[in-house]
């Protein structure tokens, strides 16, 4: 398996971590565990050192869809470009940064069977992620306050460099 392959939780997965009635052996939950929102196959390597059996249990993973795979982060990026590109590239891993850290915003707020926090982990590329992020940003100031939504705004705006 190509070690820059980038790895990260699905809807599915996402389930199966945060709420009851667990479907997965321990070993294949570590593993999705690990996964987190975003990791590359050998970042998971090296956490992982003593797991012989990783890269098919990766692909029992990928296959039953707790997992998906993104793209290779050193591989050029190949889809059409997207008219709501922004102006400045963001890097790969300051985009799954800030995904992963509106998901666990949302997650604690309003859960994990909200469209907005589906939507989000839905989201594939930056372009994706803007798009989502002001539907996720009027749930949290209707659930929660307006201040938190600045909040979250102001940090995601800080990972992504701008």
């Amino acid at each position: 398996m190509d070690m820059t392959l980038q790895l990260s939780r699905t809807l599915k997965g996402q389930e199966e971590i945060f709420n009851h009635g667990h479907t997965l052996r321990p070993r294949h939950r570590h593993i999705l565990f690990s996964v987190g929102n975003g990791v590359s196959f050998g970042e998971l390597r090296s956490k992982l050192p003593n797991c012989t059996e990783l890269e098919a249990m990766v692909n029992e993973l990928l296959q039953s869809g707790f997992i998906q795979a993104l793209r290779s982060i050193a591989a050029p990026h190949s889809a059409p470009a997207r008219p709501a590109t922004p102006a400045v590239p963001v890097a790969a891993a300051d985009f799954l940064s800030a995904r992963a850290y509106v998901l666990e915003f949302l997650s604690a707020l309003v859960g994990t069977k909200s469209p907005a926090y589906r939507k989000m982990s839905e989201a594939r590329d930056f372009a994706e992620f803007k798009a989502v992020l002001p539907m996720c940003q009027k749930v949290v100031a209707a659930v929660a306050s307006p201040h938190q939504a600045a909040e979250m705004e102001a940090e995601v705006a800080r990972r992504v460099g701008g």
